[in-house]
């Protein structure tokens, strides 16, 4: 008769199957794949804005404004050859600005001005803060006082040959002008631009006898060129 079998002696473990690892969820890789594609678009998408702004703007390509001075008076002029030889006058600019732009409107703003004689002698200067919006085609006035008090003063030459020339009743002055420029196209693009205005040789003639007043000679204006910085 056999030996009974002595199920104690036996490895149950054995004979269990492996513990099966469990599935790694979708989640994370889809969120990972959606911010990736996200970031892909953006820049995508800045990439299409950019490209547009430089075809609207080649397209449009903003022009600095007309600047014309249509008046230019000097009053009550006098030569103080004391010991800082200054000339003390009353200096009234009128300019007329217009926007040629049919699609583009801009803002003028900042005003630096510069009164000089034979382009490099600063007379006077003046600042002026306040805007000038020019609309699509539009065109304004827009007036400049120099303080009388504010005269630089000049070397020996420099003053002997302006009073020479205002005692033959016509000087001729140069304008310079530095200011901002704010051009805009739709709502969202906008550019902002440094110009450098010019008025050469306006010529100022006085007609009476004492010289002490007076006007631009050029009938209808001096044409003023603009440099985009």
């Amino acid at each position: 008769m056999s030996d009974p079998i002595k199920f104690s002696h036996l490895d149950i473990t054995s004979a269990r199957p492996p513990p099966s690892r469990a599935p790694q969820p979708k989640e994370n890789s889809q969120c990972f794949h959606f911010v990736r594609r996200l970031i892909t678009a953006l820049l995508l998408l800045f990439v299409l804005i950019s490209v547009v702004s430089w075809i609207a703007w080649l397209i449009v390509h903003p022009l600095g404004p007309v600047f014309t001075v249509s008046s230019f008076t000097v009053s009550n002029l006098t030569l103080s050859n004391n010991n800082d030889s200054r000339i003390k006058a009353d200096y009234h600019l009128v300019f007329s600005m217009k926007n040629p732009k049919k699609k583009v409107p801009l803002v003028i703003d900042s005003f630096e001005i510069l009164l000089l004689y034979k382009k490099d002698t600063v007379l006077t200067q003046a600042w002026i803060t306040e805007a000038v919006s020019l609309e699509k085609m539009s065109q304004k006035n827009w007036s400049a006082e120099f303080p009388r008090d504010f005269g630089e003063p000049l070397h020996g030459r420099e003053f002997n040959e302006i009073g020479k020339d205002w005692s033959k009743r016509v000087v001729s002055f140069d304008v310079k002008m530095k200011t901002g420029a704010r051009f805009t196209c739709g709502i969202w693009l906008s550019k902002r631009r440094i110009m450098k205005v010019s008025c050469i040789n306006l010529v100022v003639e006085s007609l009476e006898p004492r010289g002490i007043n007076g006007k631009l000679r050029v009938a209808g204006g001096k044409v003023c060129s603009v440099h985009l910085a």
